[in-house]
């Protein structure tokens, strides 16, 4: 309590109080200000937490600050909202709630008069939302899209565990698991055919946005794939230095050909080769030797970063599961999909 008062949070009191308040808050003097915003547990007062309308059909379970649990029916928002709302049935609802109205939580309104709010699914901190029966991607609930596994929508709602908050941790000491199709039949008693498979799929969807949606790849049939890729260079490059010393024995051939001329002085006699298409020849033969042939035998031994083997061995390792890991192994060591 003797600690100095945090300029920017008595700030941040003053914007909520009502003018009224704010005078009376102004003249406290430093320890009363401290008791005020609830410093070291003192007991603050509520004049940074909304009033909840709670319904008839509702048990609230809340403690004095902006935080309750709430047991009732399925509604998102109004009284009159969701499967509640509409008089269904089996709709029961679970609504844990840090923070209704998130930053923008106060006591009163401008006009004064005390803020009284419905559950506000865009608004509100953090929440855990279970309901029986809800349409819960649908623009009155959540407004997720689709992705690629759809929506729940109105005309077929489902049970519903969802979390919302600005960050989520999901942290176990062993391990997460997340599986689909459990059961052949869902909460409402539909079946959970596997006719249509993409709706029981998983879809990591960032910034809430599913216009490039794509399927996940499976990292042993690619690692089997790019293998298989690298065993075909590696063939197409040992045909190619297979080719190379065919055509330089017919190089060499022609380098020292000759012809037979029968004006020569003393009969017939071979002429020697034309010394420009020698030249040329020989050339030829050299430079594929120095560019084409010398490279293609010595890529891995020369330059251990661009050869076939050297990609194998940094990217793809050994064998899929049992072989040594690469410097940077394309395969994870811990998470797998299917």
């Amino acid at each position: 309590m003797g600690s100095p008062l945090n300029k920017t949070i008595v700030e941040q009191w003053r914007a909520i109080l009502p003018e009224e308040m704010k005078k009376r808050f102004d003249a406290l003097p430093a320890p009363a200000k401290a008791r005020f915003m609830g410093m070291a547990g003192t007991g603050r007062k509520e004049y940074d937490s909304p009033k909840y309308a709670v319904s008839s059909d509702e048990k609230r379970i809340a403690f004095p600050g902006n935080s309750h649990i709430v047991l009732g029916y399925d509604r998102p928002h109004s009284r009159a909202s969701g499967y509640g709302g509409m008089g269904n049935i089996h709709c029961s609802s679970i609504d844990i709630v840090a923070g209704m109205l998130g930053y923008q939580a106060r006591r009163h309104g401008d006009n004064g008069k005390k803020l009284i709010v419905n559950p506000n699914f865009k608004k509100d901190a953090a929440r855990i939302y279970i309901s029986q029966k809800a349409a819960v991607d649908h623009v009155n609930y959540f407004d997720l899209p689709a992705g690629t596994v759809g929506n729940v929508n109105l005309q077929e709602p489902r049970s519903t565990i969802a979390l919302k908050a600005d960050t989520l941790r999901f942290i176990a000491r062993e391990n997460i698991k997340l599986i689909t199709r459990t059961d052949k039949k869902n909460s409402q008693g539909g079946e959970t055919t596997p006719v249509d498979i993409a709706r029981y799929g998983i879809d990591l969807i960032a910034m809430n946005d599913d216009a490039d949606m794509q399927p996940l790849v499976k990292g042993y049939n690619l690692q089997a794939c790019l293998k298989d890729i690298i065993a075909n260079v590696n063939q197409l490059r040992d045909r190619l230095v297979t080719y190379m010393d065919y055509n330089r024995n017919i190089f060499t051939a022609l380098a020292h050909h000759t012809h037979y001329s029968p004006f020569m002085i003393g009969g017939p006699q071979s002429t020697s080769p034309p010394l420009k298409s020698m030249q040329k020849t020989i050339e030829s033969v050299v430079y594929t030797a120095l560019n084409v042939e010398i490279p293609c035998m010595s890529e891995d031994l020369l330059d251990g970063k661009k050869g076939g083997i050297a990609i194998q061995f940094k990217y793809l390792g050994g064998t899929p599961g049992i072989g040594i890991q690469g410097e940077r192994p394309i395969l994870s060591r811990y998470n797998n999909t299917n």
